[in-house]
């Protein structure tokens, strides 16, 4: 009887121990998920932002690598241009609220330009994939080329999905770049496409200060 007594307590313990071992690895997983995996500041697939302007910009078919066609620009703004893809994106534009837009460029453009990019620093790399709380921040930018960051000249950091992330430096020094060549072979609207983005670099050197 005392032995039975004995093997039924040994059995409590080891289910109390099981559930508590169980408990601890779900814990553990939940503490991972919510406090350590960094779930703001998440990009957008950058393959279907190429194929809404695709859709756009070759109705019947192209290849953006090997066409000279321009990419949106209604008024120079970056809203507004964006707009003009969202039967692409089955009118799917929550997304822009993350990105902007420069308007002025084409297809056959130097690849290193800046056509997209995301508003603030981010942890992330590509949408399907959340960084820790640990890793540095860095800032999204998708290339005239959609250049999958496999490009010899792309910058040194984690390739993204048709995109770079690169430092405030080296995307301050592309979107001026980009400013730069818009302003100087005076593509339509230039003035307010500069306008727009300058003001954007501004606010990055007040929120420094």
């Amino acid at each position: 009887m005392a032995v039975g007594v004995a093997d039924d307590m040994r059995v409590k313990r080891l289910i109390g121990w099981g559930a508590g071992v169980l408990l601890a690895m779900i814990g553990l997983a939940l503490g991972y998920y919510f406090f350590i995996l960094d779930w703001q500041g998440r990009p957008f697939c950058h393959k279907q932002i190429m194929f809404a302007f695709l859709n756009l910009m070759h109705p019947g078919g192209g290849d953006l690598t090997h066409a000279s066609e321009p990419f949106p620009n209604v008024r120079g703004s970056s809203l507004e241009s964006l707009a003009a893809t969202s039967e692409g994106m089955n009118n799917f534009m929550v997304w822009t609220n993350d990105y902007n837009y420069v308007p002025g460029l084409r297809e056959g453009d130097p690849p290193e330009l800046v056509l997209l990019y995301f508003n603030r620093p981010t942890r992330w790399n590509v949408h399907i994939k959340p960084p820790t709380i640990f890793e540095k921040k860095g800032w999204i930018i998708v290339p005239v080329d959609f250049g999958d960051g496999v490009r010899a000249d792309a910058h040194r950091g984690e390739p993204g999905e048709c995109s770079e992330r690169v430092s405030e430096a080296e995307f301050r020094r592309r979107l001026e770049g980009t400013l730069d060549f818009i302003r100087t072979n005076e593509r339509p609207n230039w003035p307010t496409i500069v306008a727009e983005h300058t003001k954007f670099l501004n606010s990055l050197k007040s929120n420094h200060q």
